[in-house]
């Protein structure tokens, strides 16, 4: 029943965690938590660690919701447990085997898929951390050349590299 409760309310929990994750991103302007999914440009690697840790902080909320409700509902949990698993008490191995093996194994199968649908990026999010400001997309784009090397100097470069002579070898 732990597992059943766990990936249920557990994904439902997580589901909403995320959407108002994506709310407060919005409304507060936290760039690298606006787009679930989205790693690109400059800051991408910067963007997935502020929404990984986004994310265990949702799930750690989800546990700790799920431990007090699962406290508080243990009697008609474990009710609708005995009635459930009722007619499995047969056979205990069959029963071990499906409370152990397939029944966590399709819950999981289906918490991935519906939980993964919610992190990757959607269509149309290419771009999502783009700067959209015209003047602060002028900004960063003169840190950037500031960074580079002129086409000049980098032509001069170049050439020293060619004309440096290169020690001779003998085949012997």
């Amino acid at each position: 029943m732990c597992y059943l409760v766990d990936t249920t309310l557990g994904l439902v929990l997580a589901v909403w965690g995320l959407r108002i994750t994506n709310y407060l991103a919005q409304k507060f302007h936290w760039d690298a938590l606006k787009e679930s999914g989205v790693y690109e440009g400059v800051n991408g690697l910067l963007h997935w660690f502020w929404q990984v840790i986004a994310w265990i902080i949702n799930l750690t909320v989800g546990k700790v919701i799920i431990f007090y409700f699962m406290v508080l509902f243990s009697q008609p949990l474990a009710m609708v447990g005995g009635i459930l698993f009722l007619p499995l008490q047969s056979n205990i191995r069959f029963e071990l085997l499906f409370v152990m093996i397939f029944f966590p194994g399709f819950l999981n199968v289906i918490y991935f898929w519906i939980a993964d649908s919610h992190l990757q990026a959607k269509e149309g999010t290419s771009g999502a951390h783009e700067i959209d400001d015209p003047e602060e997309a002028e900004l960063m784009e003169q840190r950037k050349e500031a960074l580079l090397p002129s086409s000049e100097a980098a032509a001069e470069t170049n050439n020293d590299i060619d004309n440096r002579t290169t020690p001779q070898t003998t085949l012997v």
